[in-house]
């Protein structure tokens, strides 16, 4: 049976970006329905958040949930990063305390029934099959329990992270920058073995670089992040290229000969990428889905709720047309992606002991080449 209802807005993606943009126009009066295609039963990657989270939450009405949620509360980094010895940098001078460690999956769902409790709907475990616009309203094909369901909506918010929509309207032109992946595991520890250091650790290497931290309730996760033609063309042949690669770092290597490992080796898209455009006639994108960065930057969460609230308002100021607000959420976005490439491009230039291997020469020259073959 094909059920039909209408919203003032239809957000397709429950990360982040997503959520943030659904409380913040919930809280405006709008009707809007968000389409999450899990109940987060399943490990996400991207646990750091720096202390600028703070105002963010506090403006979503979130912080005092976050506060009891039980994340790991982490005191700053620890870089080795163009020389081998420890570079710490620490949080106690940031206005908004501690940085955090989070259990992805729990925020994830802490925020989706935020949402809820704003006055949304959201559908979990619902899975989108078509969009397309037709007489000025989007028209959302969607498979929940087995059913088809067909949301209408004013407004469209793309929120489905890096992993475009290969379909139809909302299959445009994406642009890459880099073919970096995340080679990761997760681990856990009996708290008698956690490592007193609550800090996130950075460790460049010859063929990339590696960053691993405690995460709640006894868990660890340590991530390699490399290109993916570096990668053993045969999966079977990851783990001991994953070995291989860990010997040739030494503060990495030491954290993770006294962790557990609890889950195989899996991998997760990392590049640098964004749309061409961000917005158009009704529909707004946010978080990965505008614009993906380096992990490097630590800023995928804080943008994506960014992104999500900034969305809202220009949604609402809108008055349901397309309108100047777009075009200066449009602005807003690219501007701070090429703000971001020109500290990106920094900050490798800093890091110079294997300047003349493939990954950090990638990260000096023009790595447009490589964007077809992505």
């Amino acid at each position: 049976m094909l059920e039909q209802k209408h919203y003032d807005v239809v957000i397709l993606g429950g990360g982040p970006g997503g959520t943030s943009a659904a409380i913040a126009l919930a809280k405006t009066g709008a009707s809007v329905a968000l389409c999450e295609r899990s109940h987060y039963q399943d490990n996400r990657v991207g646990e750091m958040l720096s202390p600028w989270i703070r105002p963010l939450l506090t403006e979503l009405g979130h912080w005092e949930r976050f506060i009891q949620a039980g994340h790991l509360s982490s005191p700053g980094i620890v870089s080795c990063w163009g020389s081998s010895q420890p570079y710490e940098n620490e949080f106690i001078f940031n206005p908004y305390g501690s940085g955090w460690h989070i259990d992805r999956s729990s925020f994830d769902r802490s925020l989706a029934l935020a949402v809820t409790e704003a006055g949304a709907n959201v559908f979990f475990d619902t899975l989108v099959v078509d969009v397309y616009y037709e007489e000025r309203l989007w028209n959302i094909l969607v498979r929940k329990d087995g059913e088809l369901k067909n949301l209408k909506a004013d407004f469209l918010i793309n929120a489905l992270g890096r992993n475009q929509f290969k379909k139809g309207i909302l299959a445009t032109e994406r642009i890459y920058l880099d073919n970096l992946v995340g080679v990761f595991q997760f681990f856990q520890n009996d708290p008698s073995e956690a490592t007193e250091d609550l800090r996130m650790l950075i460790e460049a290497s010859e063929g990339g670089w590696w960053y691993s931290a405690q995460l709640p309730k006894g868990r660890a996760i340590v991530v390699m992040m490399t290109d993916k033609d570096f990668l053993p063309a045969k999966s079977t042949d990851l783990e001991v290229y994953w070995n291989n690669s860990l010997l040739t770092t030494t503060h990495t290597r030491a954290r993770a000969n006294i962790w557990h490992p609890s889950d195989r080796l899996r991998i997760y898209n990392a590049c640098t990428s964004r749309q061409s455009s961000f917005s158009g006639q009704q529909w707004l994108a946010v978080g990965d889905a505008a614009a993906a960065y380096d992990p490097l930057s630590a800023q995928g969460i804080l943008k994506a709720i960014s992104n999500g609230i900034k969305a809202a308002q220009a949604i609402a100021s809108s008055e349901f047309s397309y309108s100047a607000s777009f075009k200066d959420y449009n602005a807003s976005l690219l501007s701070s992606f090429t703000t971001y490439i020109s500290e990106r491009n920094s900050y490798y230039a800093q890091e110079r002991r294997w300047e003349n291997t493939s990954f950090w020469q990638r990260r000096r020259g023009n790595y447009r080449n490589l964007v077809n073959t992505i």
